[in-house]
């Protein structure tokens, strides 16, 4: 008996352990684009991109996504970053969570429920999303670039919590940015009739003289 015992603790230990991988990212979506990674988005110079979504996503090969079927996100904290200081504007929180932990003055991201979370939606399978809340990016000037990237509020501290308990800081990928680009303004059909009739008007000019 104590055989069999100890042989079937030892295939146990043997099994490969089956265990869900589960990561997270936090990113911009503007104009219908995922900033994942390092997104260029070419801009009207001196515009101002409206209604940004600041997203988390968790992605998981497991059957719960702890964003969805878990209970969804009680709190979180996030720190907006431009390469440019006042460039963000109109921060509105995702009004599903019930308070803002701090006011979204145009650097900072935070909400937080009593009790309970905020669930996201699923986009695919595995994959769930949450809207943080939405914010308004200031575009550079002619030729210019401005980065917005986006940080854990508090490194030292847990900020990003489950309603089924625990953090997911440490789960997190912050390193997506967004760059608006500004395009150098391109003169429209009529604008290049226009210089085109300006310049017979010269030409005929000098065959005069």
């Amino acid at each position: 008996m104590m055989r069999k015992l100890i042989s079937l603790m030892l295939l146990v230990a043997a099994m490969p352990s089956v265990q869900a991988e589960i990561s997270y990212d936090v990113f911009f979506r503007a104009n219908g684009v995922d900033a994942i990674g390092n997104t260029v988005l070419e801009v009207a110079p001196d515009s101002i991109v409206r209604g940004v979504e600041v997203v988390l996503r968790e992605v998981t090969d497991g059957e719960v996504n702890q964003l969805g079927d878990g209970g969804g996100l009680r709190t979180y904290a996030i720190e907006l970053n431009p390469s440019d200081p006042n460039l963000f504007e109109n921060g509105a929180r995702n009004p599903n969570f019930q308070l803002s932990a701090t006011g979204n003055d145009g650097d900072t991201f935070t909400a937080f429920n009593f009790a309970g979370g905020t669930a996201g939606q699923t986009v695919a399978p595995n994959t769930v999303e949450l809207s943080l809340g939405t914010v308004d990016l200031v575009g550079p000037t002619v030729g210019q670039q401005i980065t917005f990237s986006l940080a854990d509020f508090d490194p030292a501290n847990p900020n990003f919590d489950l309603a089924s308990g625990g953090s997911i800081d440490s789960l997190i990928n912050f390193g997506n940015t967004l760059t608006l680009s500004s395009v150098t303004a391109i003169p429209e059909p009529s604008s290049f009739a226009l210089i085109g009739t300006l310049g017979s008007v010269i030409l005929m000019r000098r065959r005069r003289r």
